[in-house]
């Protein structure tokens, strides 16, 4: 059993929401990103277990290069009619993503893994929440693309940034529209034996 004052924790993503949800909640840990490319969606396979599978192979693939710890694996996609939106690779897939989704529900996707290199063990899962845009104008969507802020964004939009303007309804967890759903996170933690809170409240007392 891996005791939550011993987890070291190792995030295995370059993104600077998860890196911000993470040092919010008081946590300690070090980032080594995964590099691996986006993998191919299995004929058939639902976006819940493509996003927790693509989570998976992020948190194996930086685990191996690392003695002890456990390493937070997680991967966020976005689905609309059953079409899964990545990363948009220029503006011009930017545009096309936006326009797809305005006034229109949508639901973002994160799955997780959490990879215990101390034992072997991993506990894996996902978080959907939905997500409506309003109607959008060519006007709107030209301005949103010149803010760059689409870029290296799931859906070629961020929720926390300029297109919270566009959104008028949520369903479901906000932070895992950001990128990392919290309680998703501490259920895993729980199921891994290495609860969150205890150490919370320990790197607190060493606060104080």
């Amino acid at each position: 059993m891996t005791t939550s004052t011993e987890t070291h924790w190792i995030l295995a993503s370059a993104s600077p929401r998860r890196k911000e949800i993470l040092a919010g909640l008081g946590m300690r840990f070090t980032v080594d990103p995964c590099s691996l490319p986006e993998p191919a969606r299995r004929p058939g396979e639902k976006p819940s277990v493509y996003a927790t599978r693509a989570a998976r192979d992020k948190a194996r693939v930086v685990a191996a290069r690392h003695a002890k710890g456990v390493v937070i694996g997680a991967d966020t996609i976005v689905v609309c009619s059953n079409r899964i939106l990545g990363k948009p690779a220029d503006r011009e897939e930017g545009r096309e993503m936006l326009e797809r989704l305005g006034g229109r529900w949508h639901e973002v996707i994160t799955g997780l893994c959490l990879f215990d290199r101390n034992t072997g063990r991993t506990r894996s899962g996902f978080c959907g929440s939905r997500v409506h845009f309003r109607r959008l104008s060519a006007q709107e969507i030209r301005w949103y693309l010149d803010t760059g802020e689409y870029s290296d964004k799931a859906g070629a939009y961020a929720v926390q940034g300029y297109a919270a303007l566009f959104i008028d309804r949520i369903e479901g967890c906000y932070f895992n529209i950001v990128g990392f759903p919290v309680a998703t996170f501490e259920r895993l933690c729980h199921r891994l034996d290495c609860s969150l809170i205890p150490q919370l409240a320990a790197g607190n007392r060493r606060k104080s």
